[in-house]
């Protein structure tokens, strides 16, 4: 599957927000953009080291990127930047800022009864300050979790023993919240969604209850509490378009008492994902 280009990536996700980091994200809705200015921009994103996720899309959006920021200074430098110099672009543009991210393990892609696997991380979580050695064996982790001891050993000039030990006791602080394949679902005969859920009448318990329900929704693979117009992004992955509206609209009858409603993109590809700047 490596390969074939089924797998793309093997990374950590580590509890970013511990590091005082906050997930801001970009949305924009392009006009007037050649296929070569666009590569130049998804290439510009790429290249960014502030950028930490990239989704092309189709839908209210054409693109989507992800900035880790310390300050809403750090984070509007790095946007002001990006956006002036494409913003003969930019037809419209949103911003949310990431409270709290669900992940889950792919149950569609194991076939079987596999159970639910969660990890989750946001603002609530206290503040750690980590020694130069484990942010550097961090730093090779996020970008590869498949990286080898011996490997990490030759680069940072520490002992492969002392490089496990730290990586275990990372896993234990719940400094690394787990292991993640970046997979091409295409391939696969998939297509990846991303909703954008507009409550009423909310309330913390509820909000509970329906982020219960649909983290057991066998093709959902993440759900991200935000401060955007909208108050909560799911993403899918479906056989098909359809699939994924009959589960939104399933969803919506559900939950219609909290439920406004919700709006789509279809996510083309992912150039760039990474849980740590």
């Amino acid at each position: 599957m490596i390969k074939d280009k089924i797998i793309l990536k093997f990374h950590t996700v580590p509890a970013s927000y511990r590091f005082g980091l906050t997930a801001y994200k970009i949305y924009l809705k392009l006009s007037n953009i050649s296929k070569d200015n666009y590569e130049e921009m998804i290439n510009y994103l790429i290249n960014n080291k502030e950028v930490f996720w990239i989704g092309t899309c189709k839908g209210s959006w054409d693109l989507m990127f992800g900035i880790w920021a310390k300050s809403t200074e750090d984070f509007f430098m790095v946007h002001d930047k990006i956006l002036d110099k494409f913003s003969k672009f930019i037809q419209q543009k949103e911003l949310s800022i990431s409270r709290e991210t669900f992940q889950y393990n792919r149950r569609w892609f194991y076939q079987d009864n596999s159970p639910l696997v969660e990890f989750n991380f946001g603002e609530k979580e206290p503040l750690v300050q980590l020694d130069s050695k484990d942010q550097n064996i961090l730093n090779l982790l996020t970008d590869n979790s498949r990286f080898k001891s011996i490997e990490m050993s030759k680069r940072l000039k520490i002992n492969p023993k002392v490089i496990a030990y730290r990586i275990k006791e990372m896993e234990k602080r719940k400094i690394i919240r787990g292991y993640k394949l970046l997979l091409n679902p295409t391939l696969m005969g998939f297509c990846t969604c991303k909703s954008f859920v507009f409550f009423k009448n909310i309330n913390e318990e509820k909000k509970k209850m329906f982020i219960e329900y649909c983290k057991n929704l066998p093709n959902i693979i993440n759900i991200v509490i935000t401060f955007a117009p909208w108050d909560l992004e799911m993403m899918f992955e479906t056989k098909t378009y359809e699939e994924y509206f009959k589960i939104m609209d399933e969803i919506k009858e559900q939950f219609k008492e909290i439920i406004k409603m919700y709006d789509s993109v279809l996510i083309s590809s992912e150039p760039k994902q990474k849980f740590l700047s």
